[in-house]
């Protein structure tokens, strides 16, 4: 997918598109960077998801980020910041709690993808009766 950045764009744009191409995972923004496979601490967090993007980082450019199926998770997440200064971390479904993905952050965004839709769609557990039969 290619997602585009342009200085007057949401963050409610980006995760918009974001989840159109990843239904099960979406993007948080934070004011403040996070380690690799560590969490962003709530206090960080920029739930106002009106705010453009050029009120979070100076190096805010028209342009795209290309985000392929086969991207690692914590290569996206330095493609963000890296390219725009952009803080954020994926996260993904499990049921009807979003789960942050810092653990698996070296799933790629197919494979995290592929945990949320089995906790939306989990296999049915077959009973098998062990009592002795004749």
């Amino acid at each position: 997918m290619d997602l585009q950045i342009t200085p007057d764009r949401t963050i409610g744009q980006l995760q918009a598109d974001f989840a159109t191409a990843f239904p099960g995972l979406k993007i948080v923004f934070f004011s403040k960077a996070h380690q690799a496979y560590k969490g962003s601490p709530a206090k960080f967090l920029i739930d106002q998801t009106d705010t453009p993007l050029q009120q979070l980082s100076a190096h805010i450019h028209p342009g795209y980020l290309i985000l392929e199926p086969d991207m690692v998770v914590w290569q996206m997440e330095r493609l963000f910041e890296t390219e725009y200064g952009l803080h954020v971390q994926v996260f993904r479904q499990s049921g009807d709690v979003w789960l942050e993905t810092s653990v698996s952050d070296d799933l790629t965004l197919e494979q995290q993808q592929a945990k949320a839709s089995a906790s939306l769609h989990p296999q049915p557990i077959e009973i098998i009766d062990y009592r002795e039969q004749d």
